[in-house]
């Protein structure tokens, strides 16, 4: 699907349309027509409009846990993949999803954010080192891909020789987190979920005997009303990082560097003014998501949203790039600008399922764009039309070849 020859939004297909690479004037006409949708695809509500999705994502009436509930009815409760989600703070609710969200704050701090974005630096300066001689590279494989793995790896302690095979296991965990989940995607979760979770619970072991510096120690240490977190949920808080941050990120890198390349007078005005990088990041997280929906959540009784009724025990979601191009909340949605000034996007979400890595994603995604914007004379497009990630909930270029020269010292 590439055109909007079709008379309204398609049922058929996972209502995130991944793989299309220009879904947005889809999402206007779901606005437009259906602003609160029903994807018999997904077997859940969509919304598309900023208001209603910002009164959704801070209603306590709606459930995580309820959500995984149906999919364990759905695959079998002693699925590892979903065993492991069960622990982790994007599928709690109420008080113990609180208390985790504090206890994990004690430790991934904005402090702790700060003191890594050398690291950030000296890992974005190394990489351009080796890719700028050849003047041309891909900025998913070869740039965006390594980075946010690689980041909390180190902030994590985790020896450097199996940052490889972790990056592997992450990206088996992400393909079970869709919208719409298949059988072949849980048993791709699952057989990732056990390889990870052996791997580090031997890790944690190591390090409760032996502390350092890094954030696991700091994880194991942190307290929050006389309790500390269990192995069990050390794992899942690290693979919360890790899935939360390494294909979002890698994708908001491409994202953001595609965008600029689209639009040439933009890329110009971030190399003039590279102090505008951080608000330029907020407008590519507005313009192009990288997460096109959370996590689905049940309503636990009866609720109205935007003049449809969702009965008690039906999921909603949220089209973050439709909400993101909303023109009642944003002015010309559609254009790419670094000078506008309303950045409230929702992107990393909202309420009490607001991303815990978006400190750490704002600053890779920094350093990384604004690094190579500062290093080059001039980028362009190598390959036009980019092939998009089919994997559905998550949005990013596949590949994203570029020409590049360096800027002369």
């Amino acid at each position: 699907m590439s055109s909007l020859d079709a008379a309204s939004f398609p049922d058929d297909r996972d209502p995130t349309l991944p793989g299309e690479p220009d879904p947005y004037p889809w999402f206007h006409r779901l606005r437009r027509d259906d602003p609160v949708h029903f994807s018999p695809f997904a077997n859940a509500w969509m919304l598309t409009r900023y208001a209603d999705a910002e009164k959704y994502l801070r209603d306590r009436r709606f459930s995580r846990v309820a959500y995984l509930d149906s999919m364990r009815a759905k695959y079998g409760a002693e699925q590892p993949i979903l065993k492991f989600q069960s622990r982790e703070l994007s599928f709690l609710d109420g008080d113990e999803h609180s208390w985790l969200k504090d206890v994990a704050a004690k430790a991934f701090t904005p402090a702790r954010i700060s003191a890594i974005r050398p690291h950030i630096r000296a890992a974005v300066d190394a990489s351009l080192d080796k890719l700028l001689p050849a003047g041309r590279f891909d900025v998913i494989a070869d740039y965006a891909y390594p980075l946010p793995a690689d980041v909390i790896s180190a902030m994590l302690g985790i020896p450097r020789e199996d940052w490889t095979m972790l990056r592997e296991w992450v990206d088996g965990i992400l393909l079970s987190r869709g919208i719409v989940r298949t059988a072949a995607m849980i048993e791709t979760g699952d057989k990732s979920a056990r390889a990870f979770a052996d791997y580090l619970s031997r890790l944690i072991s190591a390090r409760r005997q032996y502390p350092s510096g890094d954030l696991m120690s700091a994880f194991i240490a942190a307290e929050e009303k006389g309790r500390k977190l269990s192995d069990d949920q050390l794992v899942s808080m690290i693979e919360t990082l890790f899935a939360a941050g390494h294909g979002t990120t890698r994708s908001l890198i491409g994202l953001g560097i595609l965008a600029l390349l689209k639009n040439p007078d933009q890329l110009a005005l971030l190399s003039a003014e590279p102090a505008r990088i951080t608000r330029a990041v907020e407008e590519m997280l507005r313009y192009d998501p990288p997460t096109q929906a959370p996590s689905p959540q049940v309503a636990l009784e009866d609720v109205e949203i935007g003049g449809k009724t969702v009965r008690k025990g039906e999921a909603v979601s949220v089209l973050f790039g439709a909400t993101n191009r909303d023109p009642a909340r944003f002015a010309d949605p559609d254009k790419f600008d670094l000078t506008r000034e309303d950045l409230e996007h929702l992107a990393f979400s909202l309420g009490p399922h607001y991303c815990l890595g978006a400190s750490l994603a704002r600053a890779e995604a920094q350093i990384a764009i604004g690094v190579l914007v500062e290093r080059t004379a001039s980028i362009e497009l190598a390959e036009n039309n980019p092939v998009f990630q089919q994997a559905g909930r998550f949005r990013g270029p596949v590949g994203l070849k570029i020409e590049v020269s360096a800027r002369r010292s």
